[in-house]
């Protein structure tokens, strides 16, 4: 793991600095055959915390990242702790150690100058912006379905011990700024009058009136907040979005999990179908051919589903040859005796059945604050048609509403892809 330290506030970088620190490091001057006469440097940040530089020419391209004592966005009005880069660094480490085809190279690690150097991926692009143009990514599913389960079962109890696990949540535990953003972001602003939400109005005004006073909607909130809050299954990246993979048909990379932290396995799953979701019921106006996309809208659907079939897959054949962990150890449940070989069965179903619910919670959560709390995604603030846009976010928060207060009804995930069928 990374060890976070308490040094001086980092200096930030520009395109000249840049240069004469990667001359101060070996190791990365070495990538560039010790000379950066031709390499060019461009900040290329778009994000809301950090900065990042694109370093290329007569070597591999890197992205550099640096995390400053303030978000980006704020221009340094919002004061946030440089040490949120030492997480991401730690948990792409770790990610890389469980799922290593689908994590970048991390090249350097600066804990002083809160700067991260990575491989830049090319020519793959933001996920979210190729689903807004209707690109098909084939292997995606099955791609994203062994990183969630790999990640998520080798930092779970079932495959550490119990020694190494405590240590792993008290590490992450520290990642508090980012974990309160998380916490505040997602569970609580959307639901009460806050200054930070934002909406179509009028359009939305009324439906988010009722759903801000829905008590029995919010206890469900609470209680999915309450299980983030105490619940550590397993290392989450925690911001898994489509703006957190970068792909290609062929290669797909999960990146920025700074917000890592331990929590409930469905967490990730669910921020992941929540905003393939938020693509879904956007499309129709992306369409130019009269039918709302409905083959790429069918796609996504599928997608949803085969997230789902291959992770439970996945996380059920790791429980039957890697139980390496403490919890149901197999020095106690031999798994060569068929009686507890299918009593262990009942547990993994019954782990993945809760984890099942979960993951629809999490997403119709994801959904809602997506739509009427702080952080909106391109998929909506590209259409610029007020009219399309609030009949596309009314039948969000229509389904959102209804997976939540219905959400025990859900068997299996047709059952969700079925009901966002109806919506449209």
């Amino acid at each position: 793991m990374t060890n976070m330290t308490t040094g001086p506030v980092p200096t930030a970088f520009n395109e000249e600095t840049l240069k004469a620190y990667i001359v101060s490091q070996p190791h990365l001057f070495a990538l560039f055959k010790n000379d950066l006469s031709t390499v060019q440097i461009d900040e290329i940040g778009d994000g809301n915390l950090n900065f990042v530089f694109f370093v290329s020419g007569n070597g591999p391209a890197l992205a550099l990242k640096q995390a400053l004592p303030y978000s980006r966005i704020s221009g340094g009005k919002r004061a946030l702790t440089c040490e949120r880069l030492a997480f991401e660094t730690a948990a792409l480490r770790e990610f890389a150690r469980l799922a290593p085809q689908f994590v970048p190279i991390v090249h350097h690690f600066d804990p002083e100058q809160s700067l991260l150097a990575l491989e830049f991926l090319s020519p793959h692009i933001i996920m979210r912006k190729g689903m807004i143009d209707g690109i098909e990514y084939p292997l995606f599913a099955d791609h994203i379905s062994t990183y969630l389960a790999n990640c998520l079962y080798g930092t779970s109890d079932f495959a550490l011990s119990a020694s190494k696990k405590r240590e792993m949540v008290a590490y992450y535990a520290r990642n508090i700024e980012l974990c309160e953003i998380t916490e505040r972001l997602i569970f609580t602003e959307p639901f009460m009058d806050s200054v930070n939400n934002q909406w179509t109005s009028p359009a939305l005004d009324g439906v988010v009136a009722k759903l801000q006073s829905d008590v029995e909607l919010k206890i469900r909130v609470g209680a999915l907040k309450h299980k983030f809050l105490t619940q550590s299954d397993a290392l989450l990246h925690a911001d898994l979005h489509s703006g957190s993979v970068m792909l290609t048909s062929l290669d797909t990379k999960v990146i920025d999990p700074e917000f890592a932290i331990f929590g409930p396995m469905g967490f990730d799953i669910g921020i992941l179908i929540g905003n393939l979701l938020l693509n879904y019921f956007a499309q129709e106006a992306y369409e130019a051919t009269g039918d709302g996309r409905a083959t790429y809208r069918q796609h996504i659907l599928e997608t949803i589903e085969a997230i789902w079939t291959g992770f439970s897959k996945k996380i059920n054949e790791l429980w039957q040859n890697n139980r390496t962990g403490d919890a149901y150890s197999s020095a106690v449940f031999d798994s060569n005796d068929p009686a507890i070989r299918s009593a262990m069965d009942n547990v993994i179903a019954s782990y993945l059945e809760g984890v099942f619910h979960d993951t629809l919670g999490y997403a119709a959560v994801e959904m809602i604050r997506r739509t009427i709390g702080r952080a909106h995604t391109i998929d909506f603030d590209m259409i610029d048609d007020k009219d399309i846009r609030s009949r596309c976010e009314l039948k969000v928060l229509s389904f959102a509403t209804t997976v939540l207060k219905k959400e025990k009804e859900f068997r299996i995930m047709v059952d969700l892809t079925k009901l966002a069928k109806l919506q449209n």
